[in-house]
């Protein structure tokens, strides 16, 4: 066997380097799966946020071109007989709690959200969750739309 000397720029990457670019790889990666496993509830609330809205937006212009008073059918996993995407659930606060002095939210059970023949909507907060992401909105009473609120502290 012959012996070579060691040449200038052929040497190759040690242990250490190597395994601090894997390390700085698995971060990333882990980094990668928490934003992506977060952003799958997002993609579920605003789907169930969009039914509601839609539900809402039906009701009320039937009530404005009919002049007849609808109502909205909400449930804890469900708008108007449809439901919401996977283990999406809704709690609201109705203007009657608050009047009675009920604080606080409530899984609606087949509650009835009122459209009136002039477009006045029952104006109701919102809250859904999926998992550990929260989505907190109200309708407004004149316009029928919805309105992003900060989060409220529990």
């Amino acid at each position: 066997m012959r012996w070579r000397p060691k040449m200038a720029g052929q040497g190759g990457f040690t242990l250490l380097e190597i395994m601090l670019a894997v390390g700085i790889g698995v971060i990333f990666m882990g980094g990668a799966a928490v934003f992506l496993s977060s952003t799958g509830g997002d993609k579920d609330l605003a789907k169930a946020r969009s039914l509601l809205e839609e539900q809402a937006g039906t009701a009320r212009e039937k009530a404005l071109e009919t002049g007849v008073a609808q109502r909205v059918m909400l449930g804890g996993r469900g708008v108007g007989g449809q439901l919401f995407p996977d283990e999406v659930e809704m709690m609201i606060v109705t203007p009657l709690a608050l009047s009675l002095g009920q604080r606080g939210w409530k899984t609606p059970e087949d509650y009835q959200w009122l459209f009136t023949g002039g477009g006045v909507v029952e104006p109701i907060q919102v809250l859904l969750k999926h998992g550990d992401n929260e989505s907190q909105f109200s309708f407004n009473a004149l316009t029928g739309e919805s309105v992003t609120e900060k989060q409220a502290k529990r």
